[in-house]
């Protein structure tokens, strides 16, 4: 499976509202590109204005014509890009589907160079295979409640949308 991830940083308060209508509408545009199964947002679970977005794709949709022209690859977004502080986008292989995050649980997603080391019980480790290409491994955890103290290139996250499916026919 391929994961598809963008992390924001959302540097304009006034806009913030807008930005997450908008972006709440955009999941759903991305949804009805084939290629596109599944999709969630996520809001960092301290308060500050850092989002992610993952969605489940074939890797191959980033070069059709259909995601193109729905506005893939920041072109839909480009009104708000001024308030990016970060943009990151990878592309992650993994054995397992992404986990449906509930609204009552937390998302830890922890960066690694270590595609060794023994994972605990219920963490994912995926291995980063395109675009920015920010981190060798991500790491996936679902919790029930926010970790007191966050590991080394962690951020906990909470889910601000229900997983979609997409919206199209196979």
């Amino acid at each position: 499976m391929t994961i598809y991830m963008v992390e924001h940083f959302f540097s304009r308060p006034d806009w913030e509202a807008e930005w997450n209508a908008w972006y709440g509408g955009n999941l759903k545009v991305l949804l009805s590109v084939p290629g596109f199964f599944t999709g969630q947002r996520f809001k960092s679970s301290d308060g500050t204005p850092r989002y992610m977005a993952m969605y489940t794709v074939d890797p191959g949709v980033f070069d059709t014509e259909f995601y193109k022209k729905s506005g893939g690859g920041g072109t839909a977004s480009q009104r708000f890009r001024e308030a990016y502080k970060i943009w990151i986008r990878n592309l992650f292989d993994t054995a397992q589907a992404i986990p449906n995050v509930g609204p009552a649980e937390f998302l830890l997603v922890q960066d690694t160079t270590d595609g060794s080391a023994p994972l605990a019980a219920g963490v994912q480790r995926m291995t980063c295979v395109g675009l920015h290409k920010t981190t060798p491994y991500r790491c996936l955890s679902v919790l029930q409640t926010p970790p007191q103290t966050l590991p080394a290139n962690a951020i906990c996250y909470r889910a601000i949308t229900a997983q979609q499916g997409p919206l199209y026919k196979v």
